[in-house]
């Protein structure tokens, strides 16, 4: 047995998780003292996103294991080596654990803790919500993202209406994200992303943790509450890369409604001259906005989100 297996009921409290050779993992643990599904929650991924990790920290107090049927685990620090460098790629190999699922368990250092990841904790799950923010280089439009189409025969966007923020995103199916590969494997699995910067948003603590609740009831796992019904926007899209180097500058800002072929953003290089004009691929909503001020080409420059008609 190991050692998510030994867990007895009742049990609510941190686990340090020796998941590779040289990756620790503070896991917070709390099983029911009735059986039912195992809900997972990760955040961490990118070691300068703050949002999740913080959300995480603060959930122990609202999950009394009397009002708990199942399990829920929950790891604020998925990457711990990127979390302790503040940095989104690992600081050894330099890979992207976001893009790394399900893993190698002979590769390198990131290789092996997405394996580690994907086969202890992902495998054994029925539902996944993966916390995410911009990090440091990066802003977005408080969003949850989902997989498929977006109609109430859907359960991955079911959950992400439960988990109650305003703006839904239907997440591109991108190989390697983990929330994608559990997805693919037919876990019930969403993602979020929350401002960044390198900041820490106080409301997006909030958001996270009340919509982490939020899934878990809709999912059975707490005592169901009244869900929220409010109206909600959702959004189709991805980012625009960039095509140069330089200094970006963005003529947009985070929720802008903006108009197709409408001048987003531009790219100077080290004479002042514009290398690049960034416009906007349709009508629709600035999701995300590069927040560093140098970009490389092929990095993330803008999101647009392009409005879906939803069923249900």
């Amino acid at each position: 047995m190991d050692w998510l297996e030994e867990l007895p009921a009742g049990f609510s409290g941190w686990c340090t998780w020796q998941a590779t050779t040289d990756a620790q993992i503070e896991v917070f643990c709390c099983r029911g003292h009735s059986p039912g599904p195992l809900a997972l929650i990760t955040a961490g991924v990118h070691g300068d996103e703050y949002e999740g990790p913080a959300a995480l920290f603060s959930l122990p107090p609202f999950l009394p294991p009397d009002r708990l049927k199942g399990t829920v685990v929950a790891a604020p620090t998925a990457n711990p080596a990127a979390f302790a460098a503040g940095t989104r790629l690992h600081p050894e190999d330099g890979l992207n654990l976001a893009r790394t699922f399900p893993g190698n368990a002979r590769g390198s250092s990131t290789e092996r803790l997405a394996a580690a990841i994907f086969e202890s904790l992902v495998t054994r799950a029925d539902y996944l919500v993966d916390l995410h923010s911009g990090g440091v280089e990066y802003v977005f439009l408080p969003v949850v993202g989902f997989y498929g189409l977006p109609n109430c025969d859907n359960p991955s966007f079911r959950a992400a209406r439960a988990f109650g923020l305003p703006a839904l995103w239907q997440l591109p199916p991108t190989d390697g994200v983990l929330s994608c590969e559990a997805w693919k494997r037919g876990k019930i699995a969403i993602g979020a992303e929350y401002r960044g910067a390198g900041q820490l948003s106080g409301d997006g603590v909030r958001d996270y943790r009340n919509g982490i609740l939020a899934c878990l009831s809709h999912w059975a796992l707490l005592a169901p509450t009244s869900e929220k019904t409010g109206a909600v926007d959702v959004f189709e899209g991805d980012w625009m890369l960039a095509a140069a180097s330089g200094i970006f500058t963005a003529h947009c800002r985070l929720g802008d409604a903006v108009r197709k072929g409408v001048t987003l953003a531009a790219i100077m290089g080290n004479r002042g001259e514009v290398q690049q004009q960034i416009a906007s691929p349709c009508d629709g909503v600035v999701l995300g906005l590069r927040s560093k001020a140098y970009i490389r080409a092929a990095n993330w420059a803008v999101l647009v989100g392009k409005s879906m008609e939803t069923n249900g």
